[in-house]
């Protein structure tokens, strides 16, 4: 399948910005290195209109735009992919990258899948997991992109993880990264809702995009078991009002917050 690398030069806070954009926006991928984002879409998804309007509001313009095959593709992102330390205990790498003495040594394989540690939102989701006792709890992992978050349920003695996205190249690299973790509790559903869980979870994390979050508000609590603890991220700071209001309709409570780089994290409990 053929694959569009669209090229923009921009500074690391830009980047990450873009990046969720283009992630709503049906792009599969990004690598940023040397001041320069390469964002990945398949060619029969492109569209340059829709790009073009999304960078004019950041006033930059494109570099280039290259067509590649997805061998290629994924040789390219694999090459550009970095480690990362997510908080004080917890590193994701991929397969070629040496181990670390941390808690939580992560393996996540560079795909086209989000979610491997780099973006602000990963980050947030993954130190507020990394803080409750997730030990005999099930826990969801909502928008589980490459399953970072659900693997490190797991290694904080999880009972049962259910990690579901909408995106077959999710499901597919989550699936991949359960095994090269040794992961053997974790299901993974592929849907862009809850409505093939058939029973209660104690802890959900959340890491998506704010409309998203807030439609599926209700589902989130009809799961949560009483007392159980909702992680959301995808906001950015200027939400915080109306998401709080909007929790509040359903009878969950604001117990944690945090920021990064202009995104929330919130962390509610039922």
């Amino acid at each position: 399948m053929a694959y569009k690398a669209i090229h923009i030069s921009c500074d690391g806070f830009t980047s990450e910005t873009l990046s969720f954009l283009l992630q709503e926006n049906g792009y599969e991928g990004t690598s940023f290195e040397k001041n320069q984002l390469i964002a990945y879409c398949k060619a029969s998804s492109f569209d340059l209109n829709k790009l073009e309007s999304i960078l004019k509001a950041f006033d930059i313009k494109l570099d280039k735009i290259q067509d590649i095959e997805t061998q290629n593709w994924n040789e390219i992102w694999e090459q550009n992919f970095v480690d990362a330390d997510i908080g004080d205990h917890i590193h994701s790498r991929a397969p070629f990258h040496p181990p670390k003495n941390v808690k939580h040594d992560i393996v996540i394989s560079p795909k086209m899948a989000f979610g491997t540690g780099h973006h602000e939102t990963t980050q947030l989701s993954a130190i507020a997991l990394e803080k409750l006792d997730c030990t005999n709890k099930i826990v969801l992992d909502m928008g589980c992109g490459s399953g970072l978050l659900a693997i490190l349920a797991t290694q904080k003695n999880a009972k049962k993880v259910f990690a579901i996205d909408y995106d077959d190249n999710c499901i597919n690299n989550t699936i991949e990264n359960i095994q090269l973790n040794n992961v053997n509790n974790v299901f993974t559903i592929q849907d862009d809702s809850l409505s093939q869980v058939d029973e209660k979870v104690d802890i959900i994390v959340s890491n998506i995009v704010k409309n998203i979050n807030l439609n599926l508000l209700p589902q989130f609590v009809d799961k949560l078991n009483a007392d159980g603890i909702l992680i959301l991220c995808g906001f950015l700071d200027d939400d915080l009002d109306i998401l709080v209001q909007e929790s509040k309709k359903h009878g969950l409570q604001l117990t944690d917050k945090n920021t990064k780089n202009g995104w929330l994290q919130t962390q509610f409990i039922k």
